[in-house]
Parts: C-alpha cells; sequence; structure tokens
C-alpha cells in the first residue's frame, strides 16, 4: 500500500534539498562492501531523490539505476547527475520494475522510514542476487552541532509534526529504531547487522538552517500553516546567535545490512 503523502512530501524544494543535504560518505560504500561477495555489477539504489546517494556508487558497479517516485525530485536528479553507469526511473520502493535476482546491493538512503515496509522487503528480496546485500542508512538529524540549536530544532520539528498531523490525511513515517528488528521479524535474510559510523565536515549558519529547512515536515507545515514561519525565522535568528562563520558539525550514521 502506497501512502501518497508520503511522496508529495517532497514536492517543491528539490534544488534546496540537492544543495544542503549532505553525501553520504565512503565509509558507507567501504562498509557495505565488507558484507557484498559478489561481483558487484548492478547496485539499486531505492528512494535515490536527488541522486546524492546514488552517486556515492559510481566507481563501484557497472550498472547503478536509482528508483524515486517523486517527479520534483527525480527530475533534479537527471538535471544533475551525468554519469554514464547511472541512471533514474520512476518507481516505488515496493514496486521497482526490475527482474528477480537482478542487484548484488541495494541501498536506502534516508528514505526506508516512508515505506512500506513488509511489501518493501518482499520486493527487495526478491530483486537481489543470491548473497546479495541491503544496504539500508541514515544520519541523525541535526547532526551534533550545539546542544541549543539542536534543542530548538526538535521543538519546532515536532510543532511541524503536529500541524501536519492535524490534517485528515498526512504522512506517516516508521520508527528508524525498529529496522533491524522488522528486518529479522521477515526471516529470510540470512545475516542482519547494524553498524555506526560518522564524518566530520565544515559548516556555517547558513547550512545548519538549510539542513533543518530541507526536512520534509518543515515544508508541509509551512505550506498548512503560515503563521509557523515565525517560528522558522526564530530558529534563523539562533543559529546565527550561536555559530560562528564556520565550524565542525558531526554526522552520525547508522547503517543496517542484510545478506540474502
Amino acid at each position: 500500500m502506497v501512502n501518497e503523502k508520503n511522496i508529495e512530501r517532497f514536492s517543491g524544494y528539490a534544488d534546496l534539498y540537492n544543495t544542503v543535504r549532505p553525501t553520504p560518505p565512503e565509509i558507507i560504500t567501504k562498509a557495505v562492501l565488507l558484507y557484498s561477495k559478489n561481483t558487484t555489477k548492478t547496485i539499486i539504489d531505492i528512494g535515490s531523490g536527488t541522486g546524492l546517494s546514488t552517486l556515492i556508487w559510481k566507481d563501484i558497479a557497472e550498472t547503478i539505476i536509482g528508483i524515486e517516485p517523486n517527479d520534483d525530485m527525480l527530475n533534479e536528479a537527471e538535471r544533475n547527475i551525468k554519469e554514464s553507469n547511472i541512471s533514474f526511473r520512476k518507481g516505488l520502493s515496493n514496486n521497482t520494475g526490475l527482474s528477480s535476482e537482478y542487484a548484488d546491493i541495494v541501498s536506502i538512503s534516508q528514505a526506508f522510514h516512508w515505506f512500506d515496509i513488509d511489501s518493501t522487503l518482499e520486493e527487495i528480496y526478491r530483486i537481489l542476487k543470491n548473497d546479495g546485500v541491503l544496504a539500508i542508512f541514515d544520519c541523525d538529524w541535526l547532526p551534533a552541532v550545539d546542544w541549543v540549536v539542536e534543542q530548538a530544532y526538535d521543538k519546532i520539528r515536532k510543532k511541524a509534526d503536529q500541524i501536519c498531523e492535524s490534517q485528515e490525511k498526512h504522512a506517516v513515517r516508521n520508527d528508524k529504531n525498529s529496522y533491524i528488528n522488522r528486518i529479522n521479524n521477515f526471516g529470510k535474510f540470512r545475516f542482519t547487522k547494524e553498524v555506526v559510523c560518522h564524518e566530520t565536515k565544515k559548516c556555517n549558519p547558513e547550512g545548519i538552517f538549510g539542513i533543518a529547512l530541507s526536512q520534509g515536515g518543515i515544508q508541509d507545515a509551512l505550506k498548512i500553516d503560515k503563521t509557523f514561519q515565525n517560528d522558522v525565522d526564530e530558529f534563523y535568528e539562533l543559529v546565527k546567535s550561536r555559530m560562528n562563520s564556520e565550524f565542525e558539525i558531526i554526522f552520525l550514521y547508522r547503517l543496517r545490512i542484510a545478506v540474502k
């Protein structure tokens, strides 16, 4: 079953998303390849968005396909990524349109919480080759930066969720902490593991604010309740008051591995 609101949530700000969201670090691909014993020819990136998570595989596989249901995100990916071994197609996590036993690796970045998990796992298991690897990874929002800023972000994020959930139809997310249990309960993968890693990056106040503004819930809340802009503006002023022109932040990643 597909919740259309989960797909619509990412319309209208693909350029902002592509500019401020982090590109997953190299440690992710290195960790995944430790568990992939196949010759890595084909990688499928489901929920590929603007292609940030698709591009990280460009030097690893012969064929890389991003699957994305949102037109704005899909168009942004096709506009920006021109590598000859990367292509994008419209599709769903539980209906990729790909052949069975097609992929060596299935990658899902910052997206699994929007999927229908049971039907998605069935589809992934179907398209993976034997010994193929499922890799699901997310980073924590906000990155580690400043406790006052992070506390304020949590406050406006919760208010945004309340605004969105006041609507009769709204996006619904899965609990990221449940992933390993859900994969284990699926019962078909031979091995599962959760890996934690991090990346340190340089940032500035506009970057932190942009990361916050790129969250789908905040974008939806701004469309529903115009007064929510006041909360967003206050958050921006707080970020500017707490942060210098350039500083280090730490993205904390959680990678879940499953081997077919």
